[in-house]
């Protein structure tokens, strides 16, 4: 009996033991939240633009999300879109429906503790004359700007006085040179180089440089109807190849009451304009109108008959481009570089409308 009550104590202390340190089971971690959806609270369903013209939108998250990244793209490849995000939650657009057809613009906002938003926008193109009113077409503006019949009004002058294209031929002949696509630009400074007079390269000041940059983007905004998204480089190198425009500085060595030029000819798709430095500093070249004059001819554009109230006149002192000016560029840009010489230009535009 006493050896009974030995073992059971024994047993019983055992188990006591076992039973003071019970295997422990791991706190269950709750999964994190899912991401919370963004969603577009303000995206417009269509946008209509015109030919040579920009449209712009607005589109807002639901939420003012700091930090998410916007991307824009179209499924028409001549559609050009851009876009920024001025504050948070909102993005500002811009979308041109050159020869665009029919387009979808997706727009998509990221960021990476949200889901994505992505929405989709139909690009509407406008006819081809909207913009267009007839009664502010001048035939024989349109001969001198577009087709040179100013200074080359037979094609027989002398050399220099006609465009490489339009040398030899009538202007009834002769094709728009305005330039094809999108040129960037290049601010060439300084420019080494000396003649028999010296050294005539020279280089634009930071004030001049601005200057410049202002007049490349308002010369291509106003002739074409489009926003400027090209590229505007400063730089010691020239690009020299297509799709590129130089911009070099020169002095007044480079020649006798020299202001400005083209090294290149008009509208070439390798384009060079030369600006006389020196004289933009001391006011004798008129920096602004010169610019824009110099852009214009670079574009595809010649001179009219002396007014002062245009650009491409040879009186060099207005600030902007003439309404004409704008109105019969935007008219050479939609029928493109190589068309042919038309008297009506708006039936020609109201053709391809009909096709």
């Amino acid at each position: 009996m006493k050896r009974l009550l030995i073992t059971l104590a024994t047993a019983f202390t055992l188990g006591c033991g076992a039973d003071s340190n019970p295997p422990t089971t791991p706190t269950p971690v709750p999964a994190p939240p899912p991401p919370s959806p963004l969603t577009w609270a303000e995206l417009p369903e269509a946008i209509t633009v015109g030919r040579w013209t920009a449209e712009t939108f607005v589109a807002r998250l639901s939420e003012a999300v700091e930090g998410a990244t916007y991307e824009i793209s179209s499924s028409g490849p001549e559609a050009t879109v851009a876009g920024e995000s001025p504050e948070a939650g909102v993005f500002e657009g811009t979308v041109t429906g050159v020869e665009a057809g029919e387009a979808t613009l997706t727009l998509t906002a990221s960021h990476p503790r949200y889901e994505t938003a992505a929405g989709e926008i139909e690009v509407v193109v406008e006819d081809l004359l909207a913009g267009f009113a007839p009664d502010l077409f001048d035939l024989e503006f349109w001969r001198q700007m577009v087709f040179n019949a100013l200074v080359c009004p037979t094609g027989r002058e002398p050399p220099g006085h006609c465009a490489e294209a339009h040398a030899g031929r009538p202007v009834e002949e002769r094709t728009a040179q305005v330039y094809s696509g999108r040129p960037d630009f290049v601010i060439h400074t300084p420019v080494p180089g000396e003649n028999e007079d010296g050294v005539w390269g020279g280089a634009f000041s930071e004030s001049q440089i601005e200057e410049i940059e202002d007049g490349i983007r308002d010369a291509w905004e106003q002739l074409t109807g489009l926003p400027f998204t090209q590229t505007i480089r400063v730089s010691g190198t020239p690009m020299g190849r297509e799709g590129w425009i130089d911009v070099w500085a020169v002095t007044d060595n480079y020649g006798e009451r020299f202001c400005s030029g083209l090294a290149t000819h008009v509208g070439a798709l390798q384009g060079t304009v030369i600006l006389n430095a020196e004289g933009m500093e001391d006011g004798r070249c008129p920096g602004r109108s010169m610019i824009l004059h110099m852009v214009g001819n670079a574009l595809g554009f010649h001179q009219v008959e002396a007014s002062p109230g245009h650009t491409m006149s040879f009186v060099l002192d207005a600030d902007d481009f003439s309404e004409t000016e704008r109105y019969h560029a935007r008219l050479a840009f939609a029928l493109g570089r190589g068309a042919p010489y038309t008297d009506d230009p708006l039936a020609e535009l109201q053709g391809r409308t009909n096709r």
